[in-house]
């Protein structure tokens, strides 16, 4: 019994309810969500203003989209309640260190960055240069072609920052924030960044893909819907390109960005790196299509920027800049904390 009460108190539990949580509340406001989306659509509130954009990305939405912008509003919900059960008896150490440094921040393990403008510029620009320069690559060689639009580009384009600025805050925060700082507890910082990694191309394996939906939707759909979700994500890992095409992406994804948190102790390299890399397949989706039938350049090229091994390549170039360019400027990103006495 005293062991089960201590693992009951551990971090290591207190992340798992947070993630079981997150996948179980998303799922119960996704049917609302997806209804209350659609009833904006039928009134046409939206239709002709500012939020034109917005109205017309609902109407095209399918419940899976929903359901993926309801596990993010779940996971921003629980968060903070999470954090502040982590640091559960840890509140009044916190509040006397004296060293100027936030008890959030502290909790994570961040430092303060003067050059946190400069961070998030900089890995934008990187991440989305070198992904859209890559897709300019594709278009010359005839294997994506270029669509003719059918909304202006700059709508195409905020719409594409607005999501790649909201994903980059909350998953950077998520990941190499909160979850880093639970794993922190037990593994070395060696160990962090391979399990934070690996974890975080793992998950993206739940984002449904394009053959999976509802036709009708009820209060339980979102929960019948996580039960496709693990039933396809286990499918997955049976076809050998899905491995090399798109898991290896993911894992130099999540190096790269564990690499520059854990090199910075910041966040907003990371968070620019991110936001810039939703910026490129989004935008690109959105301006080509493949000129060649689904899988057939596979592990090479797939379906969309974010699968391929010349997408995994990129992604490690970038890395290799990263490398070049923080070295000089951060110690050790592996230093091992000390300990208090």
């Amino acid at each position: 019994m005293p062991e089960r009460s201590h693992f009951l108190q551990s971090n290591v539990f207190k992340i798992l309810v947070f993630i079981i949580g997150t996948m179980v509340l998303g799922a119960l406001i996704a049917p609302q969500l997806y209804r209350g989306g659609k009833f904006l659509v039928e009134q046409g509130w939206l239709q002709g203003s500012w939020l034109d954009g917005l109205h017309g990305s609902m109407a095209r939405a399918k419940f899976s989209r929903y359901f993926n912008r309801s596990i993010m509003l779940a996971g921003a919900l629980l968060i903070w309640p999470t954090l502040v059960w982590l640091r559960a008896g840890k509140k009044t150490q916190m509040a006397h260190t004296g060293s100027g440094i936030g008890p959030v921040r502290q909790f994570l393990g961040l430092s303060p960055n003067p050059s946190w403008g400069l961070h998030l510029m900089a890995g934008f620009i990187l991440a989305a240069g070198g992904l859209l320069l890559m897709g300019w690559f594709y278009v010359s060689r005839g294997w994506y072609t270029t669509l003719v639009l059918d909304r202006p580009l700059m709508r195409i384009l905020l719409s594409s920052l607005g999501t790649g600025i909201a994903v980059g805050l909350l998953e950077e925060f998520v990941f190499r924030g909160a979850l880093q700082a639970v794993v922190a507890g037990f593994l070395r910082p060696r160990g962090q960044f391979y399990a934070i990694a690996i974890f975080f191309a793992l998950i993206h394996f739940f984002n449904p893909p394009a053959g999976i939906d509802m036709t009708q939707v009820n209060a339980f759909s979102g929960l019948a819907f996580v039960g496709d979700l693990f039933g396809h994500f286990f499918g997955q890992f049976a076809r050998p390109s899905v491995l090399i095409g798109e898991f290896a992406v993911l894992l130099a994804i999540g190096l790269v960005l564990g690499y520059t948190r854990m090199k910075t102790r910041s966040l907003w390299l990371g968070i620019g790196l991110h936001a810039g890399w939703v910026f490129g397949v989004k935008t690109y989706a959105s301006l080509t299509v493949r000129a060649f039938p689904s899988g057939e350049m596979m592990p090479w090229l797939g379906d969309s920027l974010r699968v391929g091994a010349f997408s995994c390549i990129v992604a490690s170039l970038t890395g290799v800049v990263l490398w070049g360019w923080l070295r000089p400027r951060y110690g050790n990103p592996f230093v091992e904390p000390i300990s208090e006495a």
